[in-house]
């Protein structure tokens, strides 16, 4: 083989060894980012609210749902109003969010707990440790006391899918057929998303709570 020849193989050679290690050294780095991370595990993003005046709703709520902790977190001052929190939530989430995902990752509980879309059940715990209203027979008397709060209020049935309005005679009671239907309610909607701009969440904490003399 001539010196030519010999060396183009070497080069060849030299060419795949080193197309070889930079393939391998991107697989060895592939990395994802928290965001990913998080949305492949099954969380939802509050960024995934596509209209900007309810993702702006959102980012409002979640940072009144606990004030002094957030304010903390981010170094706000003590006069920034919930409006602004909300603003600054929504830029550390996004900036925290976009970093690369390790166990290890600086503030990923934080991350966890204030960037992501929570279930009515969690909303209600956060907002006053209130829980929804189980089958247990100890709640009875409490799921009585709450289904007549709302019908001496006259607050809309339609907001648990019962059917018709409030009996105009304050005697009747439809209670019995009332109340398997609203309990069948509160159970679906306990899972469901807290959404800052749906009534969903304040129907459920008046329909499905222990209810107060508030």
């Amino acid at each position: 083989m001539s010196y030519l020849m010999k060396g183009g193989v070497a080069a060849a050679t030299v060419g795949t060894t080193a197309t070889g290690a930079y393939v391998g050294s991107r697989y060895l780095t592939n990395t994802t980012s928290v965001s990913k991370h998080l949305t492949s595990s099954g969380y939802k993003l509050i960024s995934s609210i596509k209209n900007p005046d309810h993702l702006k709703l959102q980012w409002k709520e979640e940072f009144k749902s606990d004030k002094a902790s957030i304010k903390s977190l981010l170094n706000l001052k003590e006069d920034d109003d919930e409006s602004k929190g909300g603003e600054a939530l929504g830029k550390w989430c996004t900036s925290k969010l976009a970093e690369e995902y390790s166990d290890k990752v600086d503030g990923l509980e934080n991350v966890k707990k204030y960037c992501v879309i929570k279930s009515i059940k969690d909303w209600l715990i956060r907002n006053g440790n209130k829980a929804i209203l189980t089958e247990n027979q100890d709640d009875n008397s409490k799921w009585e006391a709450t289904y007549n709060k709302r019908k001496q209020a006259k607050t809309p049935r339609t907001q648990t899918g019962l059917a018709e309005a409030w009996p105009a005679d304050s005697g009747t009671d439809k209670k019995d057929t009332d109340l398997p239907i609203i309990k069948r309610w509160c159970k679906e909607k306990n899972d469901s998303d807290f959404l800052a701009y749906e009534d969903t969440y304040s129907h459920v904490k008046d329909w499905c709570t222990e209810s107060t003399n508030a």
